[in-house]
């Protein structure tokens, strides 16, 4: 009679054993997917600290906040703090208008900031820098 509880309590074992084996298979499998957000707040923060940079830059405020800012100049300044792997676009515009650029990709990264004014103008302009993967 010992022998056929012994067999019982091996199957219950077994059972359990593979019932967390699977658990911890679907765990695994199930936090891969948080790996793209976090590769996005990763971009969203890279974006923020160039924006950032913009603001507390006199040169770029002040040729931001001009009527027609050099976009070259914006581009020219931030293009060594992108990752090769992304392509990446800069746009001026007014605070109450909506900044789209002319093109449409599947995944674009957008993030803005106002530049309010230097000591000697206010004209306040919303700078927009978009980045996407290149193909």
């Amino acid at each position: 009679m010992m022998m056929k509880n012994k067999k019982g309590w091996l199957r219950i074992a077994e059972a359990f054993l593979a019932i967390l084996l699977i658990t911890g298979v679907l765990i695994f499998l199930n936090t891969g997917f948080d790996y793209s957000n976090k590769k996005t707040d990763e971009i969203y923060f890279l974006e923020k600290s160039i924006l950032n940079e913009i603001s507390n830059n006199q040169t770029l405020r002040g040729n931001i906040l001009q009527d027609n800012p050099n976009i070259e100049l914006i581009e020219n300044e931030i293009k060594y703090r992108i990752p090769l792997i992304f392509n990446f676009s800069v746009m001026v515009c007014e605070i109450y208008e909506i900044c789209n650029p002319d093109f449409y990709y599947e995944e674009v990264y957008a993030k803005e900031k106002i530049i309010s004014s230097t000591l000697q103008k206010y004209e306040p302009k919303k700078v927009k820098i978009f980045l996407w993967k290149r193909k």
